[in-house]
């Protein structure tokens, strides 16, 4: 090694060593950093960057070696033979970039190493052509040993280089590759340097002609520049891969972000999938890149959208844990340079769901999941047709809620879809197997029994469902209790059409509510002129407020020891423009049925409020209340509002209730007539002793009058029961310091009776008929205060 260095030292210019240094260390870094280019790109472009290696690195390290050469003192003028020196080059670019394509493309670590071998191998033939290529004269007496020293340094640290290239991935790591690719170039060419003795050599080449030193600046320059647009290509190179990297990694983000499955494909094979796809079929992206389209969507699909681009197709999808549907579209897209397919997929799980809800409630009830009206008439078509074919007898039940309205008005509209609810499912039980049933709308139900044989069949499963809903009834810890009235038609006894076997069954219906509710009538013949006439008669009862056709009458109320008028209970009158006067026992229950009677005793309330509030007598005036007012929940609102529109002093309105409005709900109807009494109102108790636990209803509420219903006052004089009751009566309200009054008073001896029995206060036809107010305008308006200028004999029966 001495040799190396004394040649080194005394026989080299080390300024245009020190050029080869640089020369060289530029080539090992350039040739380090395009290898690990190379091995980052894929396809032709891995080619391109291995030959733009080749010919940068190859070309810098024969740099290296002509530029060092020149820089050697051979003690005498020398020369290069052109046509070798070339194919030095040649063969610098060709077995140098031969290793860096092997290293590139090599799958094992020994692959780096045998790719560094041979450009180790590269440099050494590279540098002894180039010493053939010396134009002196004699022979070279080589150092064996050297020789072989040289060509094992080359090799050992150009395979160290290359497999710390390839299998690093730091910069530290590369800067060591770097540095042992500089010291493979070095090392051998110096170590050959030093094994050439040239003591028996001469010069062939005159001074003058000899290759001149500046030469070994312009190749160096010439490396340089190639080494540098090689490694700024690189650069720009890898600029560009990470701007298509991060444009691919955006459109990506977009792809992921998209609602639909989105898939990449090229010759049926799948290449990428974003996320949403990923998710619909429930596998991740490394099981379905690779895998072909038709193991997702099935191979006459695929053929259909390749044959139909752009064109939405409807098919099911293959996933992890099923099939969906799904809607697929391909389209010809631009992916890496190559065409590819691009396919989206849009999962139709939601859509098909929400059709087919769409499709349910057409023909359903929303509510309680019954047929709705339209397909009942449809099977009810259907039953027809197959009735006739066969000649066999059906029925058709309509039901209808008893007092459904009511349920609404006291617990509340979500009260009442809660009991539309179980009646529904107690209807499917009673009728599972029979029947069908179907929510017509409201509270009204319809069941069709196909082929029942003879009429009694229907009747008993017309039991079996009101049974039903009496067990419902009993398994409910509360709520609103179902009470339903049926009606029954068949065919063909009583019609052979779908429109006149419907009115029949509700013309039936009327009949069993008539009759008591709760119950289930058949349609007769003669129930059609009834049941139409009391439809008419609703009908022209909801407009006879707004057509001025109820009127008020009033009936004085008078003390039946002095004879003096104490007030007047409002009665109204509905005078039909064509039926004349109907009684209010026709038309109250009709009201109260149709739920009329709200508006209807709500414009009692106000008119007889508004006339009271006109007398310059301050008396007291009456008003019935029905049930369905009383467990109104804006009931005592609405009398509060009439007291102040009317200005009516609420000590002179009273207000008289039945027992039976609190049968049915103590609670509300006791908290209504407490807001009414806080407002200053008086409430009496209707027909008091005809309905149920009157003594436990009169200890709930203090009521502020008793009135004792006239079935008892009939007869009073002569009835010892009749006259019993009367005297318990009145000495119950003595008891309870109430005041009572007694209705219906028709005879002398029954006020005789009431008189000498104490009876504060009495009413009745005996003492005045309802009349127009103005009848007893005297009353009123002050003049008197007593009736005796409508007829003197009632007066001279109470003055005794």
């Amino acid at each position: 090694m001495e040799t190396v260095f004394t040649t080194l030292l005394q026989q080299h210019d080390l300024r245009l060593v020190a050029l080869a240094a640089v020369v060289c260390s530029l080539s090992a870094f350039a040739g380090i950093t395009l290898l690990t280019h190379a091995r980052r790109t894929a396809g032709i472009m891995q080619r391109v960057w291995l030959a733009i290696a080749a010919v940068s690195v190859g070309f810098g390290i024969w740099a290296t070696h002509f530029v060092a050469m020149l820089s050697f003192h051979a003690g005498m003028p020398v020369g290069y033979d052109l046509p070798i020196t070339l194919v030095s080059l040649s063969i610098a670019i060709l077995i140098v970039g031969g290793g860096l394509w092997f290293a590139a493309i090599g799958t094992r670590r020994s692959d780096s190493v045998l790719g560094g071998v041979v450009i180790g191998v590269g440099i050494a033939s590279m540098h002894y052509t180039g010493m053939a290529a010396l134009m002196i004269g004699g022979t070279i007496a080589w150092s064996s040993p050297l020789v072989a020293a040289s060509v094992l340094f080359g090799i050992a640290f150009a395979g160290a280089s290359i497999y710390f290239a390839v299998n690093g991935h730091t910069l530290r790591q590369r800067v060591r590759a770097t540095i042992l690719l500089t010291l493979a170039i070095c090392a051998m060419h110096f170590t050959a340097m030093g094994a050439a003795g040239l003591e028996n050599c001469f010069a062939i080449v005159s001074a003058e002609d000899q290759t001149p030193q500046w030469l070994s600046i312009v190749v160096a320059l010439v490396s340089v520049m190639i080494l540098m647009f090689a490694l700024g290509g690189s650069y720009l190179d890898l600029l560009d891969r990470r701007r298509t990297l991060a444009e691919s990694d955006r459109m990506r983000g977009l792809a992921d972000a998209a609602v639909e499955g989105l898939l990449v494909v090229r010759n049926g094979e799948i290449v990428t999938a974003n996320q949403s796809f990923l998710s619909m079929v429930d596998l991740p992206q490394a099981s379905v890149s690779g895998r072909q389209l038709a193991e997702f969507l099935g191979s006459p699909v695929c053929s259909m959208l390749i044959e139909r681009p752009n064109v939405a197709l409807e098919t099911d999808l293959k996933t992890a844990f099923g099939v969906v549907p799904a809607e697929v579209i391909l389209r010809q897209v631009d992916f890496a340079g190559q065409p590819h397919q691009a396919v989206a997929i849009r999962d139709l799980s939601a859509r098909k769901q929400a059709e087919q809800h769409i499709r349910f409630l057409a023909h359903h009830d929303a509510l309680t999941g019954l047929p709705n009206r339209v397909s009942f008439s449809r099977k009810l078509e259907d039953e027809i047709s197959h009735a006739r074919r066969h000649d066999q007898t059906f029925a058709v039940l309509c039901l209808d809620l008893d007092r459904f309205k009511e349920v609404n008005d006291l617990f509340g509209h979500a009260a009442g879809d809660v009991l539309l609810q179980r009646v529904g499912q107690a209807l499917l039980g009673a009728i599972e197997g029979v029947g069908d049933a179907a929510r017509l709308g409201g509270d009204e139900f319809a069941v069709l029994l196909g082929d029942i044989g003879t009429p009694a069949r229907a009747g008993r499963i017309a039991e079996q469902i009101l049974d039903a809903f009496r067990r419902n009834n009993e398994q409910s810890a509360g709520g609103a209790l179902i009470s339903a009235s049926i009606g029954i038609a068949l065919f063909p006894d009583n019609a052979d059409t779908a429109e006149h076997l419907m009115t029949h069954a509700d013309t039936a219906l009327y009949r069993a509510k008539q009759d008591g509710r709760g119950i289930y009538r058949f349609f007769e013949n003669a129930m059609g002129a009834e049941v139409r006439d009391r439809r008419m008669l609703e009908h022209d009862l909801r407009h006879a407020v707004s057509r001025n056709q109820l009127r008020l009458v009033y009936q004085p109320q008078v003390d039946v020891q002095s004879g003096e008028v104490t007030g007047f209970e409002a009665l109204v009158r509905w005078k039909h423009p064509e039926r004349g006067d109907i009684p209010p026992s026709v038309f109250v229950p009709v009201a109260e049925e149709s739920g009329l009677i709200l508006q209807i005793g709500e414009w009692v309330l106000r008119s007889a409020a508004n006339e009271a509030a006109r007398w310059k007598s301050p008396l007291s005036v009456a008003v019935n209340v029905s049930a369905v007012q009383v467990h109104s929940p804006s009931f005592a609102q609405t009398v509060h509002e009439v007291l102040i529109s009317t200005g009516l002093s609420p000590a002179r309105l009273e207000v008289e209730i039945t027992e039976t409005a609190l049968i049915r709900d103590m609670m509300r109807a006791v908290t209504t007539l407490r807001q009414i009494r806080a407002l200053g109102v008086r409430i009496a108790m209707d027909d008091f002793g005809t309905g149920y636990s009157s003594l436990a209803n009169l200890r709930a509420f203090p009521f502020s009058k008793i009135k004792v219903d006239q079935s008892f006052i009939r007869a009073v004089d002569n009835n010892d029961q009749s006259a019993a009751i009367v005297r318990a009566v009145l000495g119950l309200g003595s008891g309870l310091n109430v005041p009572v009054v007694a209705e219906g008073v028709e005879r002398v001896e029954e006020l005789d009776f009431l008189k000498n029995e104490t009876c504060q206060t009495a009413q009745g036809y005996l003492l005045s008929r309802p009349e127009d107010i103005r009848t007893f305008a005297a009353v009123t308006e002050g003049r008197s205060r007593f009736l005796d200028s409508l007829d003197p004999a009632p007066l001279r029966a109470l003055a005794g």
